[in-house]
């Protein structure tokens, strides 16, 4: 009886603690339920109360932040549950900086294109004068290629047309039923066909014809002519028959050549005034039919018809598809080069216009223009950035860890889209617990945590790129970022117990304002010397060293910082081939070194990198007395190196 009665105690004094334990989780789970009024997950009812942090005192900030929370959600929240106002931000973090990389992507794109248009434009091998020249010779070449198309065209309706006139003597048989009066000369055997085709032509040929026509003109490509006919068979038994009057009838079956593609119609010798009924029989239930009404004929007739009718029509058929399938190739060949030429006329047009926009029409002014705008928007776009992030904080009794989680940074050095920063600190060493207020708590975790977490830049770093001083070439450079100002807003403010230690978590989201800083290579140095040849008593280059002059812009373009200087030289006075007089050669050697100065300055080199001299005849390169050698003397020297007093 004790030992129950010991273990009833025991009983109850865990059932008693129990209920003490639930009583103080009901009531902060019912504390948090009263406050976790999550915002709706429709993204449009769902608002961020944003506010900035400032440089200075900001204890009034996070703790108007953090009461603010508690009143908007009755409470804190639900330590287990994650707000949709929570899951809202980390999809807009990805989405705004997917967002923002798809926009600098394009912009990109457009400056790079604006910027090769201009770079082509200023290229020496791709000037005004020689683009004219290239699209003028591109349209004669497309031009001869629509004149040969055209003549092709020609042919293949000479060759149709050749074709066509070769049916004039082909037939298309039918099978024809005529029933007339008895006469004698119907009845001769050996007259019977030259008769039908003199006599009786007239009231055959116009239905024979019309039924041609009527069964095969639609499917044909050409139409039919006037057409002849010829009586080539008649089948060889008389059949006749006497009417209540006793008038005899014969009935004549035969079989009938037309001629649609012939160009006119037939002449009887002897006009026929007889009265002739003619029946075309187009197929075995007219035959069956005809035979039926008339009621002549036997089983005899009957089959001689129906494989008569079978044969004609296989020939027909046969034959009409041949023709169509011919005429189809005609045309399938004819439309095909006509599409050459509607495609190769567009594009005759589309260079045409280009052409025409190079001959005084403003396009070098557009081009820059549009490069201008490209450049300023491009520019424009990342001096200011906007990152958003996300931060947890947890305080458990006086040891708070903090995670940081960057979504969506696409940083085009690695490539990736997610990057997470996790780090450990001991940011609530001096934040009492025990008998505080949880608001005062929430906000000495914000204020500890807005004095050590700061956003580390370097996941922000961006490619970008600018134009040189010569603008012909894109040099590649990062942004290096400072933080302008934050503003944060409270997704979630909650208190839970974790075994025996109490949690205090605070989940914020997070606006920096960025701006940016390029940083880009210092320009490259290196050494351009090149010769150039001018003929006898001229400023004029020689052909021989336009390859020269290309090779030497070249050059020149890949060191744009760097100072050039241009020489002027003639050859020395001489009795028989010389230039001049020592005077004259130092003119003749400036003029030369100015014209080469003018030359590059075309090609869209600054002014101000020109240093211009003549030194005559003093310093000849050449050997002997010979007009040849004497050629190596009418020169310019260019040299472009990084320091000249130093070299």
């Amino acid at each position: 009886m004790v030992k129950q009665m010991n273990y009833f105690r025991i009983l109850t004094a865990i059932f008693f603690t129990l209920f003490l334990f639930a009583l103080s989780g009901g009531a902060q789970e019912s504390t948090s339920g009263n406050t976790n009024s999550s915002p709706s997950t429709d993204d449009s009812n769902i608002n961020y109360n944003f506010h900035k942090v400032p440089s200075g005192d900001n204890l009034k900030v996070f703790h108007d932040a953090v009461i603010g929370n508690i009143v908007n959600n009755k409470g804190i929240q639900d330590f287990y549950s994650i707000p949709a106002v929570e899951t809202q931000w980390l999809a807009t973090i990805l989405a705004s900086e997917t967002k923002w990389h798809e926009q600098m992507q394009k912009l990109e794109q457009d400056y790079r294109k604006a910027f090769q248009e201009r770079a082509q434009l200023k290229s020496g091998q791709n000037d005004r004068a020689i683009r004219i020249e290239n699209y003028a010779t591109a349209i004669a070449k497309i031009e001869n290629e629509i004149a040969e198309i055209q003549r092709q065209i020609v042919q293949i309706n000479v060759d149709q047309q050749v074709y066509i006139n070769g049916l004039r003597e082909t037939p298309v048989t039918s099978l024809v039923a005529i029933k007339t009066l008895y006469t004698p000369d119907l009845m001769s055997s050996k007259k019977k066909l030259d008769v039908l085709n003199s006599s009786i032509f007239k009231s055959m040929e116009k239905p024979v014809l019309a039924h041609i026509s009527a069964a095969y003109g639609n499917s044909m490509n050409i139409p039919f002519q006037a057409g002849h006919i010829r009586v080539t068979y008649l089948y060889p038994e008389n059949i006749t028959h006497f009417d209540s009057q006793a008038n005899e009838y014969v009935y004549l079956f035969l079989r009938v050549e037309a001629y649609p593609f012939s160009s006119g119609r037939s002449k009887a010798e002897i006009a026929d005034s007889r009265s002739a009924s003619v029946n075309v029989l187009a197929d075995i239930e007219q035959i069956e039919n005809y035979l039926k009404t008339e009621n002549v004929g036997d089983k005899r007739l009957l089959d001689w018809l129906k494989k008569e009718s079978n044969y004609q029509n296989f020939n027909n058929g046969h034959l009409i598809n041949k023709i169509q399938g011919n005429l189809s190739d005609f045309k399938i060949f004819s439309n095909g080069l006509k599409q050459s030429i509607s495609e190769l006329t567009s594009n005759a047009q589309n260079l045409g216009a280009k052409r025409d926009s190079l001959i005084g029409s403003g396009e070098e002014e557009r081009i820059e223009s549009e490069y201008k705008r490209t450049k300023d928007l491009y520019h424009q776009f990342y001096r200011n950035r906007k990152v958003l992030t996300y931060e947890k904080y947890t305080l458990e009794n006086d040891v708070m860890f903090s995670l940081f989680l960057i979504e969506g940074d696409a940083a085009k050095n690695n490539g990736s889209t997610k990057q997470k920063q996790m780090i450990d600190s001991n940011i609530a060493d001096n934040i009492p617990i025990s008998g505080r207020p949880l608001k005062d708590i929430f906000a000495d975790i914000l204020i500890t945590a807005n004095q050590k977490s700061k956003l580390d830049l370097q996941n922000y770093r961006e490619r970008i790129y600018r134009s040189n001083d010569e603008q012909t070439q894109l040099i590649q450079g990062e942004l290096a970022w400072e933080v302008k100002n934050e503003e944060f807003s409270i997704l979630k403010l909650t208190r839970g117990n974790v075994g025996s230690r109490s949690h205090f978590v605070v989940h914020l989201a997070k606006r920096s304002e960025l701006v940016s800083k390029p940083g880009f290579p210092s320009p490259k140095n290196g050494i351009c010397r090149y010769t150039l040849l001018f003929k006898r008593g001229s400023n004029v280059m020689r052909n021989s060293s336009k390859s020269n002059l290309n090779d030497l812009v070249k050059c020149l373009r890949k060191f744009p910082q760097q100072i050039i200087q241009i020489t002027g030289h003639s050859d020395p006075l001489k009795p028989d081939f010389g230039e001049g007089s020592k005077f004259s050669n130092v003119t003749l050697g400036l003029k030369r070194a100015e014209k080469t100065m003018a030359t590059l300055v075309k090609l869209d080199f600054n002014k101000g990198r020109f240093v211009v001299i003549s030194k005559g005849g003093k310093e000849p390169v050449a050997k002997g007395k010979k007009e040849q050698n004497a050629g190596k003397d009418r020169r310019v020297e260019v040299l472009s190196k990084p320091n000249f007093e130093s070299f």
